[in-house]
C-alpha cells in the first residue's frame, strides 16, 4: 500500500496516542507502583480508555478523556485485585501528561513541518495534548492542537473527524489523516479523509475488514516522511 499513488496533500493530521506518543512509557511508573501487577494493570487499563470512549459516546454520558481514564483505571485496579492510596493515583494519572513520544517522532515532525501543515487531532483533552507536546518538545511543530473534547464526542464519529477540516480550513482531499490504531484509521476514512496506516507492530497488525482501507501503509514515520518527499 506504501507505493498508492499519492494526491497533493497539505497537512498532516496526527492521531496522538500509538501514533505519536507510546502509551507504553506509562508502564515504568506502573512497574514502580504495582511491581507485581503492572502489565496486567496496563493492558486492562488501555482497553477499557478505549471501550468508555465509545460507550460514553453511545450513552450520550460525555466525560473528558482524563476524567474517563481514571474510570478506566478504577476498572483495572478493581478487576486485577490491587489498589493504589489516592497519592499514588495521582503520580500514575500524572504521567499521561509526559508520555514519551516514539523515537522517530522529533526528527520526522521537525523535517515535515517544513513543507506540511501539521495538526493532532486526539481524543484527549485539551490540557494532555498541550502538555505532553510541550513535555516532549514538539509543540513547536503543530498549527493546531485539535480535541474532541470541542464537540463532547469521541472517535470514530464522524464530526470529532470533520474538526480538523474546521480548524485547518483545508478539504478533507487535501489532508492525510495518520493513526497507528485500525478502528480509528476506519474511521476517519469513513468520514471523509484520507488516511494512512502507521503500523507500528512491523507488520503484524491486521486492519479492520469494514470496507475503509487507508490510502498507504508504513512502518514508521520515518517511511511516511520518506513516501511524501518523494
Amino acid at each position: 500500500m506504501s507505493n498508492a499513488t499519492k494526491p497533493a496533500i497539505k497537512a498532516l493530521v496526527f492521531d496522538a496516542y500509538g501514533t505519536l506518543f507510546d502509551v507504553n512509557s506509562i508502564n515504568q511508573t506502573l512497574q514502580e507502583l504495582l511491581p507485581q501487577q503492572a502489565q496486567e494493570v496496563a493492558a486492562i487499563w488501555r482497553r477499557k480508555q478505549l471501550e468508555y470512549t465509545w460507550l460514553r459516546t453511545l450513552m450520550g454520558q460525555y466525560r473528558d478523556f482524563y476524567a474517563l481514564t481514571e474510570e478506566a483505571l478504577a476498572f483495572a485496579l478493581h478487576q486485577c485485585g490491587a489498589s493504589l492510596e489516592e497519592p499514588q493515583q495521582r503520580q500514575l494519572m500524572g504521567a499521561y501528561y509526559r508520555l514519551k513520544v516514539f523515537p522517530d517522532v522529533p526528527e520526522a515532525l521537525s523535517t515535515l513541518a517544513q513543507s506540511h501543515t501539521l495538526a493532532v487531532l486526539s481524543n484527549a483533552n485539551p490540557s494532555l495534548l498541550e502538555r505532553a507536546t510541550a513535555w516532549n518538545g514538539i509543540d513547536e511543530h503543530f498549527s493546531a492542537l485539535i480535541s474532541a473534547d470541542e464537540i463532547q464526542h469521541y472517535k470514530p464519529v464522524p464530526a470529532v473527524y470533520a474538526l480538523a477540516e474546521a480548524r485547518l480550513g483545508l478539504p478533507a482531499k487535501e489532508m492525510l489523516f495518520v493513526s497507528s490504531n485500525t478502528w480509528d484509521v476506519a474511521g476517519a476514512a469513513a468520514a471523509g479523509l484520507q488516511t494512512a496506516w502507521l503500523n507500528r507492530n512491523d507488520s503484524a497488525g491486521q486492519l479492520e475488514q469494514l470496507g475503509y482501507p487507508p490510502l498507504a501503509a508504513f512502518p514508521s514515520l520515518a517511511a511516511l516522511r520518506t513516501w511524501l518527499m518523494a
